[in-house]
Order: structure tokens, then C-alpha cells, then sequence
């Protein structure tokens, strides 16, 4: 509840026009935001362009958080998600579902072999995901949206979003399969 009220407090000074209060809300969400930024992003300059619009947005919505309805770390965090898809689509960037390759065999990757991977690791493999994949993975499974949410914002059906689910955690098994795989062969 501490956090919150200086939030709060934050925001209402950002609100009166104190620039040194925009400064310490952005110091203390930009890791955060950051770390949003570059799930949806392919690279850090990507990403870097997605947290600025994202602070833009921030301070130009920011008259329309209400503390009533809930907290503003998450209210934050889902304005950023929808700047992000938003520039997604402003930018043209087709969101493609791509086929998996029915003859892959869907490999296992043990509890032990999942501690070889770091988080530089995780990131780089889910930004490797293709664009379609990764938004759905990214919305589902980090961001905890619902299917049905997840068909709006991109505006496929519901029954789409779920098997992209799927194929995006196939892709991305595979893909750490072959990390660690590669991981242990350095390590022998």
C-alpha cells in the first residue's frame, strides 16, 4: 500500500505540472516499461522507441487513471501494452501467423536444463518468435490477458488466439531445446 500512495502522490504532482515528479514517475517505471518494450520488440531500438511512446502516452493519458477502479502499476503496465500494439499496427508491421511444421517431434525439455537458460536467453528466444506468435504469447502468457482480449486487440477470433497460443509455445520449446542443447555441447 506504500508503493501505491506515493504512486498516487507521483501522479497527482505530474498531474500539477511538476516536471521533477514526470522525472521520478519515468525513473521509477522506465525498468519495467523497458522490460515490456522489448518482449514485443525484435531489438533495443525498437524497444527503446516503444518505452519513449509508451511515456508519451503515459503523460498524456495520465488525467484518465482513476485510483477507484484499481492501482496504477497495472493500469500502466496494460496502457503500455496497448501503445505498443497500437504502434505495431501503425507501422504496418503485418502480424503474421505462420504454420509450425507438423514432422517436428515436440522436444522435452527437463526442470534441470531450463536453470542453463538465462533471462538474456528466454528474452532473445521470445523475440525470435515471429509476430504473430510472440504478440499472443507475449498478451497470454506474460501479460495474462484473456483470449477474448487478446482477439480484440488483434483482432482475430478467440479460437485463433488459443492455437497461436499453442504454436508459439511449440516454437519457442523447440527453439529452447536447441539452446540448451547447444549450451551443453560448449560446456563438454
Amino acid at each position: 500500500m506504500q508503493n501505491e500512495s506515493s504512486h498516487l502522490l507521483l501522479v497527482h504532482q505530474c498531474l500539477e505540472g511538476d516536471t521533477k515528479s514526470e522525472e521520478a514517475l519515468y525513473r521509477r517505471f522506465a525498468p519495467q516499461v523497458m522490460a515490456i518494450a522489448r518482449r514485443y520488440a525484435k531489438d533495443d531500438s525498437m524497444a527503446q522507441d516503444y518505452m519513449q511512446e509508451c511515456f508519451v502516452a503515459l503523460f498524456d493519458k495520465l488525467k484518465k487513471f482513476d485510483a477507484s477502479k484499481g492501482d496504477f502499476e497495472p493500469w500502466l503496465y496494460r496502457l503500455c501494452v496497448n501503445q505498443i500494439l497500437q504502434l505495431i499496427r501503425k507501422s504496418n508491421r503485418k502480424i503474421s501467423f505462420e504454420e509450425l511444421s507438423t514432422d517436428l517431434q515436440e522436444p522435452e525439455i527437463q526442470e534441470n536444463e531450463m536453470e542453463l537458460l538465462d533471462n538474456k536467453m528466454l528474452l532473445n528466444a521470445i523475440r525470435e518468435l515471429p509476430n504473430g506468435y510472440r504478440e499472443v504469447f507475449n498478451l497470454s502468457v506474460l501479460d495474462n490477458w484473456s483470449h477474448k482480449e487478446i482477439s480484440t486487440a488483434l483482432k482475430i477470433t478467440e479460437s485463433s488466439s488459443r492455437s497461436q497460443l499453442a504454436r508459439a509455445k511449440s516454437w519457442l520449446r523447440q527453439k529452447l531445446y536447441k539452446i540448451i542443447r547447444h549450451h551443453e555441447q560448449k560446456l563438454v
